[in-house]
């Protein structure tokens, strides 16, 4: 603002429409600036931007190109790289047209929205050596105060999520956003966040729920509890998604039993892993085939010992990337088979039962019949003799005969089986 006193900075006379109330902060109280690319930076609190910075450098300090082009030129690298075609088209409509949506950023020049193009002007400056400038917003917010960090969550998510042109944030990124934003940073409530981002209160409890067992699941791999990255490269948000839903239900209080099971899905998790496959079937067909069945307590006791090997293995080295966490996999191929073969065992064992029932409920159902037909003197429900034939008594008849003679011959069957 103090560029805008001096006159670095000029107004373009739009005048922006907030897209969420903001307490204290009306349309009339804002303008639409041209800004320099120098004064402006990539926001490292953005969901997206954060998962990309833990994986390749664990932290960076966040600077405009006015003191050196390093952090911007590292996120600009990121944001190529998840979209390169939505980059070229929004450069193409920049270079045509001029820039067609403003964009949002703070007094200190954080970018809030608006990096797609942000990194088109950067580009287009660069290869036609010219001054180039991003429209936008000033709000008159800082990352300095708590307060003010909840009014632009706010309005970031009233942006990010409630314009449907807007790219789609991948599901690790929103899920740490939602337990960042309301757990780690108490800036919203659940129900806050819910409203903001147009979600149900039920996704955002799962998507917390979730990130509550990704750090679990990490710290059992021997990973960094924020390494989110191995569960994107991974692909693991969805079967640990699954399994945090079926968790919350079955073991609401946690406990032993409940700390049992979730070593026992990890170890499991890892095996589905190594032998590759839809892994979210196959833990649908864990949470259904073991954890909701009377198996689950019987089946962690039984490979308590091969889990405790596989952690072992795990344990050899902190794992830091997706790569390390499939090659130590690979290494304990050994326990994976051995807790892969009673998990079989199990799941066959259960299917004999079913198929059991199954004959047994078969048998009974025939008795029920006979023994409906005994009580209504040869017949069921409103029939009369007078409707049958005297072929279709016959029949009848012939089949009862037959009955009788089997039933005598499976009789002896089953008392030699005593």
């Amino acid at each position: 603002m103090n560029l805008v006193e001096s006159g670095d900075i000029a107004k373009t006379g739009a005048k922006p429409k907030l897209p969420t109330t903001i307490p204290k902060l009306t349309d009339t109280m804002l303008d639409v600036y041209r800004i320099p690319l120098k004064y402006l930076y990539y926001n490292d609190e953005n969901g997206r931007i954060a998962t990309q910075i833990r994986r390749e450098f664990g932290t960076l300090s966040p600077h405009a190109d006015e003191l050196d082009s390093d952090y911007n030129d590292k996120i600009a690298a990121f944001i190529e790289e998840d979209n390169a075609s939505a980059l070229k088209k929004t450069k193409k409509s920049i270079k045509e047209k001029g820039q067609q949506v403003y964009g949002y950023v703070l007094q200190d020049g954080r970018i809030i929205d608006g990096n797609r193009r942000f990194t088109a002007l950067r580009q287009l400056q660069t290869e036609a050596g010219t001054s180039q400038y991003f429209e936008a917003v000033i709000l008159p917010f800082t990352y300095d105060a708590k307060a003010d960090r909840a009014q632009i969550k706010r309005l970031e998510l009233a942006i990010q999520m409630g314009t449907e042109e807007k790219l789609q944030y991948d599901p690790v990124d929103l899920a740490v956003d939602i337990y960042q934003t309301i757990i780690s940073d108490s800036l919203m409530t659940k129900k806050d966040y819910a409203n903001e981002a147009n979600m149900t209160l039920k996704e955002i409890e799962n998507r917390i729920a979730t990130i509550e067992l990704t750090h679990d699941f990490l710290e059992f791999i021997n990973a960094s509890t924020e390494a989110y990255y191995i569960i994107k490269d991974a692909k693991l948000y969805n079967p640990l998604f699954e399994l945090a839903k079926k968790f919350a239900k079955t073991f609401p209080n946690q406990g032993p039993k409940y700390e049992q099971t979730k070593e026992t899905a990890f170890a499991l998790l890892g095996k589905m892993v190594h032998t590759g496959g839809d892994t979210v079937r196959e833990v649908r067909d864990y949470l259904k085939n073991i954890v909701s069945s009377v198996d689950n307590d019987d089946y962690n006791d039984a490979i308590e010992d091969f889990v405790e090997d596989f952690r072992d293995k795990l344990e050899s080295q902190p794992i830091q990337s997706a790569a390390d966490y499939r090659k130590r996999l690979e290494e304990a191929t050994p326990e994976l088979r051995q807790i892969s073969e009673v998990y079989n065992k199990t799941v066959n064992r259960q299917n004999r039962g079913k198929n059991v029932d199954s004959f047994i409920a078969d048998v009974r159902e025939t008795l029920n019949t006979l023994n409906d037909m005994k009580r209504g003197d040869g017949l069921t429900g409103n029939l009369q003799f007078s409707n049958f034939s005297k072929d279709q008594v016959a029949e009848i008849r012939e089949m009862l005969v037959k009955i009788n003679l089997l039933s005598g011959d499976l009789i002896e069957v089953y008392e030699d089986e005593f």
